[in-house]
């Protein structure tokens, strides 16, 4: 498996986040496999939330819709010992949206995600 290892400002480490791969491939199944049993997923004003299942289905809708030309994280903060965050930029050939992608660390360095904002730019 080939994961993409970004350099974070003032970590002085770097950290590997497979989610941002998949992202980056635009890949609704990769991305599904880190999504907890229900996932809140919004695009700009419009807020639902939704089964893993039915998650990967709208993920996969919108990378149709907006094919990936490219995903840059920007920041990453743990919220508290559990909650963490990763905010980026996913540009497909027509738009810039901003993605907050909110979810748990688990102990083996993967992500439980919860919440998902695609806020158009």
């Amino acid at each position: 498996t080939f994961l993409l290892t970004h350099s974070l400002m003032g970590k002085g480490q770097d950290k590997e986040y497979p989610i941002i791969f998949a992202l980056q491939q635009g890949s609704s199944k990769a991305i599904s496999s880190y999504l907890g049993e229900m996932v809140e997923i919004r695009f700009d004003n419009e807020r639902r939330d939704f089964s893993k299942s039915q998650a990967e289905i709208v993920l996969a809708n919108f990378f149709k819709e907006n094919p990936v030309s490219s995903f840059e994280l920007k920041k990453e903060r743990k919220i508290d010992n559990e909650n963490s965050y990763l905010l980026g930029t996913y540009t497909s050939i027509d738009n810039t949206f901003s993605v907050l992608i909110r979810g748990k660390e688990l102990k083996d360095g993967n992500w439980l995600v919860y919440s998902l904002d695609f806020v158009k730019q």
